[in-house]
């Protein structure tokens, strides 16, 4: 679902785009199985589980399929859990939810970066913590853009594109990491029983 997972990145931890996966996932599974109950069940158990049991079972209705060993606990409750979420968020207080504090949103914009660059070099030329250049950035494994991945796009704060943009155009390719990966050899080390 065009997911990048590499040893740089892993988009899976993207909120915005794992999200947009997870839809079109799901998207797809309603279209193979004609039935969101099916579609939700296959996407916690598995599309192939999930037609393994149609054909064995004979049916195409999840709660007959529940009604059997073999889905999983886990895949037979996903569904109404998954329902009775979806009940609670459409009238959160008549479910006893009356005050939700919720968190407030984390408000970005994002900046095509060239080179491999490091976090804390982004949030110095934005003008802030790297703690929130790392809750914006979550998918990003080693603390920095991956390397030969041209025009990565990194969530930054809002209204610091400008300052970063200003400060990223004036670095060398030398300043934009701050620490070097180093191939390190295999070794044998005799030592001396005691």
């Amino acid at each position: 679902y065009g997911l990048v997972i590499n040893w740089w990145v892993d988009e899976r931890r993207d909120l915005e785009k794992s999200a947009r996966a997870a839809a079109h996932y799901l998207k797809n599974l309603y279209d193979l199985f004609d039935d969101w109950y099916l579609a939700a069940a296959a996407y916690n158990a598995g599309e192939g589980k999930l037609k393994r049991a149609i054909l064995k079972y004979d049916s195409t209705c999840f709660w007959d399929l529940s009604e059997y060993r073999y889905l999983q606990r886990e895949t037979k409750n996903y569904v109404p859990t998954f329902l009775a979420a979806l009940t609670i968020a459409k009238d959160p207080g008549r479910y006893g939810f009356e005050d939700v504090q919720y968190d407030p949103p984390l408000l970005y914009e994002t900046v095509a970066v060239s080179d491999a660059t490091d976090l804390a070099v982004i949030a110095k030329g934005c003008g802030k913590d790297l703690t929130l250049l790392n809750q914006l950035n979550p998918q990003l494994l080693r603390g920095c853009t991956p390397p030969n991945y041209p025009d990565y796009e990194v969530k930054i704060p809002l209204g610091t594109k400008e300052s970063f943009l200003a400060f990223y155009s004036q670095l060398e390719p030398v300043d934009r990491l701050t620490f070097r990966r180093h191939r390190i050899r295999n070794t044998w080390v005799m030592v001396s029983p005691r």
